[in-house]
Formats: structure tokens, C-alpha cells, sequence
């Protein structure tokens, strides 16, 4: 009995499907960013930084792209699922894996609770008659379902997702735009106002670009997606800019004309 058990093969490595290339992660990456955060934090920043989001950001997106290369690097050495954890662990010691693991997992729990409170305000200022927890309820139940279907379904919804807000956006930015050329807010399309002015000043940039952080919670995640990808030493790195600057692109373009709609709080009723 013990000779046969000394003598047993061991225990070969579960392996998951190897399922998605660089667009399907590069979206999962979009829609954890969910995109249209910007508008959360657009209001504080711009009070901040006296009308200036779009600085803002871009110090932002250089912090978050100097961030991604250097996942970028840890992905190509350790390509596992364990991400941030697995990279503390063989690089520094267990102990400060076990640490960054734990604290991994609560970035993985308040980010789906985050976007759908987001929804959930989104929601109710659509159908203001129904009780909330019903929006609560259906979200983790569609949320639970799609993922216990798999990795390549939860892909394709991530990438409808994405192109939902992302069209919403446009047609905002498409309202937002004929305001402005027809004489609203700044009055020019053209300006250096979202970025600079005689009123602005680095260290309050400085301090919004912090908030807009929040803006980029998510895009390390897909890093945990390395034994799910094909090819994953090459794509994950690449996927991970990718988001980050993809992403980043956006909150400028869109903070730029919403800035230039709104050069300062003054223009809403209720600030």
C-alpha cells in the first residue's frame, strides 16, 4: 500500500481553456474600466482643478502606463492567474504574496459592488418608481450567471458592454459639441482651457489626477486572465497598454469637450 502510493504519478496541473486573444481581453479590460466612470468623478476634479479634467487625466494615464509596462514585465515572467499575488510571492517572499493576495481579493470584490452601485443610480434616475434592491438583485443574478457559462461568453457580453457605453458616449459628445458650437459654454471648440490657463496650477492636477485614478480601477485584472489566453507571454503585456491607454484616451477626449460645455461649476443648478 505505501510502495504504491510512494510510486503514484503526481497530481498533474489543472490547466484552464485556452480561449481568448487580444481583443476579447483587451475589452474585458475596457469594461472593467467601464468607461463611463467619468462622469462620476468629473464634478470633484473639475471644482479641484478649477476647470482643468483634462490635465488631470493625462498625468493620470502617465502613472497608470508606467504601471502597465511593469505588469507587462511580470506577465511575461509569470504568467499565471495569480497576478498580483503570484508576482509578490516569487519576486519578494509568501508572506508578502499572501498580504498582496488578500488585498487583491478585496480590489476584486468592490469593483463589481462599485459598478453596480453606478448602475444602480443610473437605474433608478430611469425608473424612479422601483425599489433598488430589485436593480441590486438582477445585476448579481445576470453578473453570476454569465460567469458560471464561461470565460468566452462573459467575453462577448463584456464587448456588447463596451460598445453600449461607448456609443452613449458619442452621442453625448455629439450633443455636448453642438452646444458648444453654437455659442454654449466655452463657445470655441478649439481651446487650451481644458488643459491650461492663467488659473492653473500643478499640485491641485496633481491631487485630481489621484481621484482619476479611480477611473483606471480594473485594468491590472486582466492579467489574471494569462491561463485563459492564447499566447498569453505576448498578449497580456500588449492587452494591459492597450487598455490603459485606450482607456485613457477616452476619459481625455470626452473631459476636453465636457470641460469646454462646462468651464466651471457656475453652470449647474445644483453644484
Amino acid at each position: 500500500m505505501s510502495n504504491n502510493l510512494i510510486n503514484a504519478a503526481p497530481a498533474q496541473r489543472t490547466q484552464l481553456r485556452k480561449a481568448l486573444t487580444l481583443v476579447p481581453v483587451v475589452m474585458m479590460g475596457l469594461a472593467y474600466l467601464q468607461p463611463m466612470t467619468i462622469f462620476d468623478t468629473f464634478g470633484i476634479v473639475s471644482g479641484l482643478t478649477d476647470g482643468h479634467v483634462a490635465t488631470a487625466y493625462v498625468f493620470a494615464l502617465l502613472a497608470i502606463l508606467f504601471t502597465a509596462l511593469s505588469y507587462g514585465k511580470l506577465v511575461r515572467k509569470f504568467p499565471s492567474a495569480g497576478s498580483a499575488y503570484t508576482y509578490a510571492q516569487k519576486t519578494i517572499s509568501p508572506h508578502v504574496g499572501f498580504m498582496v493576495g488578500w488585498s487583491s481579493l478585496l480590489d476584486y470584490l468592490f469593483m463589481p459592488m462599485i459598478n453596480i452601485l453606478l448602475a444602480k443610480i443610473y437605474l433608478e434616475a430611469i425608473f424612479p418608481g422601483a425599489p433598488s434592491w430589485i436593480f441590486v438583485a438582477a445585476l448579481v443574478g445576470l453578473m453570476t450567471f454569465f460567469n458560471l457559462r464561461g470565460i468566452k461568453l462573459v467575453a462577448n457580453l463584456n464587448t456588447i458592454i463596451v460598445v453600449v457605453q461607448v456609443a452613449i458616449m458619442i452621442i453625448f459628445l455629439g450633443l455636448v459639441i453642438n452646444g458648444v458650437y453654437h455659442g454654449e459654454g466655452a463657445g470655441t471648440l478649439l481651446s487650451s482651457r481644458p488643459f491650461w490657463s492663467e488659473n492653473a496650477h500643478v499640485v491641485p492636477m496633481i491631487t485630481g489626477a489621484t481621484i482619476l485614478c479611480f477611473s483606471f480601477l480594473g485594468f491590472d485584472g486582466i492579467s489574471s486572465l494569462s491561463e485563459e489566453t492564447k499566447d498569453a507571454e505576448r498578449v497580456i503585456p500588449k492587452a494591459i497598454f492597450l487598455t490603459a491607454l485606450i482607456g485613457g484616451l477616452i476619459f481625455i477626449v470626452v473631459s476636453y469637450f465636457v470641460q469646454l460645455y462646462f468651464p466651471d461649476i457656475s453652470r449647474f443648478k445644483d453644484p
